[in-house]
């Protein structure tokens, strides 16, 4: 059980680790028997599709209604089949019976720079987060205090009993190894942090009622960016320092939050919470509001999970207590785009990593209050608007993508013998405007999912196709990705 000890462990270096920055990973590549239809393919067309209004004035289609809708012609859902071209497909079919549309008369293109966090801005979002006249430190994980290294022998020797009763030689073996580097670390070690000062760092400590809490923030410098493209932005991460002293639970050494629960098959049992999702909601808006983000919309809100490990570090239970609530950048009230593209099957490639930044806010609710949160803020406000801008009809974009998709594929193939999209919208996608600088703008997404959602909660579609609204042509993916400088060349690995 030596990795549930080495999850235990990870609570030490939760300043360093920089979760944050997780919001912009995609998921691994998922076993498909290739061969075979997809699920998609056998009946069931929902994909999972969220609830009407769910996601930050997006709604199902209905047909007829003005708006967007009546001024482009859309229907309310969509049964096409599209040609296949030179591409290696034997199908492309359309099966989406609810057309998500943004809840507006018109779209933009919306320009911007990526955003940069100040020393005043560390100040504000800290000065929001943590009790001011409970003092506020720099927090340096590399240069901790004295008593944080000796919690953390202490700890260690805890686990090393623990893997000693389980006979894990090698486990024991790493601590005791860990342990004479920290008390090394401890001989020359400072009493107390000093004072934030002037916010120079980017790490920080504050005190919440009783509970100590931490501030993570990392700008992405241009150094960092491949083939000259744009830069990230910014990530922030907002924790506790020790998760396990919020929800203790008599018998057991750890108790871990997480917006996910691995016990597949389980029944979990309800919410123990006595906030309402609805609650927990205006408490999460009510903090991203504090720190002065306002430009989100809210794209799903599920259980918050607690976890506990016994002395052995063996999962022992798992509890549902508190929500995650999770937003995406909005333009115009209407949410961004925020799935991980690089899940899709034919984006898997052999010599490099494909990504797009997506601004995507989590937020986690627990007894009133928000016990952490982690984002990736890739814009601060908006350099310049082209309102109103001219969208094809749906007949239209039909047309080209008739022809679009089949180009698509012939560039990208997938192992895919049959594609068959039930996920359909309307929405704003992240393009790089060749000027070092990004835009938002209208898109079709065309996407294929097995299950819409993965162990986050993040969407992962197993085939995706993004179309330019405003002209139906592809949008090249990977291409954007190098633009944009987040596509990851393994060749450049380890450089």
């Amino acid at each position: 059980m030596k990795k549930a000890y080495l999850k235990k462990a990870a609570i030490f270096a939760l300043a360093g680790l920089m979760m944050a920055q997780t919001a912009l990973t995609g998921c691994g590549k998922k076993t498909v028997d290739y061969d075979l239809e997809s699920n998609a393919n056998k009946g069931d067309n929902s994909g999972g599709k969220d609830s009407a209004n769910e996601n930050g004035g997006e709604k199902a289609n209905t047909s007829g209604e003005g708006g967007i809708s009546g001024r482009l012609g859309i229907p309310e859902g969509c049964n096409e089949s599209l040609d296949v071209g030179a591409s290696t497909l034997s199908s492309i079919s359309i099966n989406d019976d609810e057309i998500e549309i943004p809840d507006t008369d018109k779209m933009n293109i919306v320009h911007f720079k990526p955003y940069q966090l100040t020393k005043e801005d560390k100040k504000r979002i800290a000065e929001a987060l943590f009790e001011k006249d409970k003092g506020i430190y720099l927090y340096d994980y590399e240069n901790r205090i004295k008593a944080d290294i000796q919690e953390q022998i202490d700890w260690n020797k805890e686990q090393i009993k623990s893997a000693q009763e389980a006979g894990d030689s090698s486990w024991t073996a790493y601590l005791e190894e860990e342990n004479s580097e920290l008390e090394k670390e401890l001989a020359s070690a400072p009493d107390e942090y000093p004072a934030a000062g002037d916010y120079d760092g980017n790490g920080f400590l504050g005190t919440i009622g009783d509970v100590e809490y931490s501030l993570s923030v990392y700008n992405y410098e241009e150094e960092e960016v491949k083939g000259g493209g744009v830069g990230l932005g910014s990530s922030i991460y907002f924790s506790p320092k020790n998760s396990p002293d919020l929800r203790p639970k008599e018998g057991f050494t750890n108790g871990y939050m997480t917006p996910y629960a691995d016990n597949e098959g389980q029944d979990l049992g309800a919410n123990m919470s006595s906030m309402t999702s609805e609650e927990a909601e205006d408490i999460a808006a009510n903090f991203l509001a504090d720190i002065g983000i306002t430009d989100v919309v809210k794209t799903e809100t599920s259980d918050l999970y607690w976890t506990y490990y016994n002395g052995n570090g063996e999962e022992e239970a798992t509890e549902a207590d508190g929500y995650s609530v999770i937003y995406s950048r909005a333009i115009a009230g209407a949410k961004t785009y925020s799935g991980y593209i690089s899940s899709a099957d034919n984006l898997q490639l052999d010599n490099g990593w494909v990504n797009i930044p997506t601004e995507r806010f989590n937020v986690y609710v627990y007894d009133g209050k928000v016990v952490e949160a982690n984002w990736e803020q890739v814009f601060g406000q908006a350099d310049s608007v082209e309102e109103n801008v001219e969208l094809l009809s749906y007949e239209q974009i039909l047309e080209k993508a008739n022809t679009e998709m089949a180009k698509y594929y012939e560039k990208y193939p997938t192992r895919y013998k049959k594609v068959d999209f039930n996920d359909v919208r309307l929405t704003y996608y992240l393009v790089s405007d060749g000027d070092g600088k990004c835009q938002y703008i209208p898109v079709w997404v065309f996407s294929q999912y097995e299950e819409r959602t993965d162990y986050d909660g993040s969407e992962s579609p197993e085939q995706i196709v993004i179309l330019n609204a405003m002209d139906g042509t592809f949008i090249d993916i990977v291409e954007e990705s190098k633009a944009l400088g987040c596509y990851q060349d393994y060749s450049d690995m380890g450089k």
